[in-house]
């Protein structure tokens, strides 16, 4: 009675091992699936042919979006992008991402557009404080939205005060900004003529407030002609010779 069932036990076992080999366990054939990774790099290379400043924020509408080879297909190349559209002034986009060789395609859709750091103020500055590096600081801004209006360097802000308020962490227009001013409506000031052979100086009056560099009407007191003249300094300004312009500096 033992060896029968010891043999019968050895059957089993052996037919076990058999079934657990044999097709009915082989591992079906997996699809490929391509991610958020593989549409971003795809979408950002066929975008950069339309985004062409600063560096491009991809926003893809479905996340969770997936792109799925079906199992036995074998792909050719990488995934990429057709039948691409894109609206520079929404920035939205839609296309379809393929991958060559397979019949995977799938519609995607979102926003992407470039993006530059713009300098702004850290906290208030009230009109007459003269802006420093420690008032300075930077946020991200959509680059179409960055026109030549906007301050777009430290050197920019520094050393400026604003003619009014200006809204903290927001991008700062430079009309909104001036020199601090450093002569005074109605101040007496030394009106300078400076040529290659000579320095002539006089006595005026200034008939406009101005900060370093600005041009501002001023009156001389000798003459009591008006002449515009560039603020060179506390209490003084500069002229051209007759019949040349004054400019800023």
């Amino acid at each position: 009675m033992f060896r029968r069932t010891a043999a019968r036990a050895l059957l089993l076992g052996n037919l076990g091992l058999a079934l657990l080999a044999g097709p009915a366990f082989s591992a079906e054939p997996q699809s490929l699936v391509y991610g958020t990774t593989h549409a971003e790099a795809a979408l950002g290379e066929a975008l950069a042919r339309h985004i062409t400043v600063g560096r491009m924020r991809l926003e893809i509408d479905n996340r969770a979006a997936e792109l799925r080879v079906p199992a036995g297909q074998t792909p050719t190349g990488a995934a990429r992008v057709e039948n691409l559209y894109y609206n520079p002034v929404q920035a939205r986009f839609a296309a379809e991402l393929v991958v060559p060789g397979t019949t995977a395609r799938l519609p995607v859709s979102g926003r992407a557009y470039g993006t530059v750091d713009v300098p702004v103020l850290s906290h208030r500055v009230s009109p007459g404080d003269t802006i420093t590096a420690g008032d300075v600081d930077w946020v991200e801004l959509r680059a179409d939205q960055a026109g030549t209006d906007v301050a777009a360097t430290e050197a920019q802000l520094i050393g400026m005060t604003p003619k009014r308020g200006i809204p903290v962490n927001q991008p700062v227009r430079i009309r909104d900004l001036q020199s601090p001013r450093i002569v005074d409506k109605g101040a007496l000031v030394t009106i300078t003529l400076e040529t290659g052979s000579m320095s002539l100086s006089t006595q005026g009056k200034a008939l406009q407030e101005g900060g370093k560099g600005d041009v501002i009407r001023v009156v001389n007191t000798a003459s009591n002609r008006i002449v515009e003249a560039v603020v060179s300094g506390p209490g003084r300004v500069s002229v051209g010779r007759p019949g040349t312009a004054v400019a800023a500096k």
